[in-house]
C-alpha cells in the first residue's frame, strides 16, 4: 500500500451552491422582483394541487437517475470529516438568524435533458437555487439559475439507476468534478458532487461537497422556466418538493451510517442521507474514490480509480456493484 498522499481545499461556499458545473457554462442570475401582496408563512401552505399531477407524470420513471424536471433540498460538508457546513449567512435573512431559525438546505429546482451538439452527447443542466425567504417575500422568492452544457462523454450507468459523470469544472487549476447519481425506486434520487484535483505528487480533494436530496417531478425537462419573469411563489415550491422534503428536519439531521472501515492509506467518511466516501492511494501510481449509498439495506457503489500513465497524464476506469449492507447492532 503506498503512503496516503491528499489534502483538503477549501473552496467558496457559494461556488458550489450555485452549481457552475461544467464547461462550457453560461450563467445567469435572476432576482425575483419584489412586489405588494399578501403577507404568508410556510406553515400556512397547503400544497395539495400539483401532487395527483406529479405522481401521474412520473409513475414510468421511478428509480431512473437523469432526465426530467426534480426539486430538492442541498446541503454542504467537509469531505474529510464529514462535518456539515452550514448555509452562508450573507443568503439568510437576518429575521431567520434572529430567531436561529436558519436553514440547513438551499431548496433546488433542476431541470436536466440529454442531448446531442456538434456530435457530442451533453447534458442540458437548469439549475435555481431558492433562496430563503420568510414574510411577505414568500409570495415573490428570489433565486439564482444557472444553466449548464455538461460533456457527457465519460459517462457511466447509461440507462440505469446509478449514474457517474466525470467532467472539467476548473481551467486554471484542473479540477475535475465527479458526480454520482443513485436514483431509488420511489422516486427520489441521491446526487454526490465532489471535486479533486488530479496531480502525480497530490491529489486534492477540495471543499466542500455537496449532497443533494432530490424528487422527480416531471420525466420531460422543462429547462427552468418555472421562474421566468419572477414570481415564484412559496407554495409552489412547497408542492413541487413534497411531504418528505418539506418537513422541518431534513436528511441533514440524519445520523450518519454506522460502519467499520478500515484500510490502509484510505479515508472513509460516513454522512447523512446514507452516503458514504471512501478515498486514498492504492499503489503509489493508483488513486480511487468510491461514493456509496444505502437504500433498502443495498449499498450501491461508483468507484474510480486514477492511473498515471506514461504519458505523464491521469487515465481512469469506472465500476459500480451493489452489495447487501447489513448495519452494527
Amino acid at each position: 500500500m503506498g503512503r496516503m498522499k491528499h489534502h483538503l481545499q477549501r473552496l467558496p461556499l457559494f461556488f458550489l451552491f450555485g452549481f457552475p458545473l461544467s464547461t462550457p457554462v453560461t450563467t445567469a442570475f435572476s432576482l425575483g422582483a419584489r412586489r405588494e401582496s399578501y403577507c404568508t408563512t410556510r406553515q400556512q401552505l397547503y400544497p395539495q394541487d400539483l401532487e395527483p399531477l406529479i405522481q401521474a407524470a412520473t409513475l414510468n420513471a421511478k428509480g431512473r437517475a437523469m432526465g426530467g424536471d426534480f426539486a430538492g433540498l442541498a446541503a454542504t460538508f467537509h469531505p474529510g470529516t464529514g462535518a456539515f457546513i452550514p448555509v452562508p449567512e450573507h443568503l439568510v435573512p437576518d429575521a431567520l438568524l434572529d430567531w436561529g431559525q436558519e436553514p440547513k438546505c438551499l431548496e433546488i429546482l433542476v431541470s436536466e435533458e440529454e442531448t446531442v451538439i456538434e456530435q457530442k452527447e451533453i447534458l442540458q443542466r437548469n439549475t435555481i437555487t431558492v433562496l430563503p425567504s420568510t414574510g411577505c417575500s414568500i409570495d415573490n422568492l428570489e433565486t439564482i439559475r444557472v444553466d449548464d452544457q455538461i460533456d457527457m462523454s465519460s459517462k457511466h450507468g447509461k440507462s440505469t439507476n446509478v449514474v457517474g459523470l466525470q467532467y472539467e469544472v476548473g481551467k486554471k487549476n484542473g479540477a475535475l468534478r465527479l458526480e454520482t447519481v443513485f436514483g431509488m425506486a420511489d422516486g427520489y434520487r441521491m446526487r454526490v458532487l465532489l471535486d479533486v484535483v488530479p496531480s502525480v505528487s497530490t491529489f486534492a480533494v477540495q471543499s466542500p461537497m455537496v449532497l443533494a436530496l432530490e424528487r422527480r417531478t416531471n420525466t420531460v425537462s422543462s429547462s427552468g422556466t418555472i421562474a421566468d419573469g419572477g414570481g415564484l411563489d412559496g407554495r409552489t415550491v412547497s408542492m413541487l418538493l413534497g411531504e418528505k422534503l418539506r418537513q422541518s428536519k431534513t436528511f441533514v439531521e440524519d445520523k450518519p451510517l454506522d460502519e467499520n472501515y478500515e484500510a490502509e492509506g484510505i479515508t472513509h467518511v460516513s454522512f447523512p442521507g446514507n452516503v458514504s466516501l471512501a478515498y486514498g492511494w492504492l499503489q503509489d501510481d493508483e488513486w480511487v474514490v468510491q461514493v456509496g449509498h444505502v437504500h433498502d439495506n443495498v449499498r450501491r457503489v461508483i468507484s474510480r480509480q486514477f492511473h498515471v500513465a506514461g504519458d505523464g497524464l491521469f487515465r481512469f476506469d469506472v465500476e459500480s456493484w451493489t452489495e447487501d449492507f447489513v448495519p452494527r447492532s
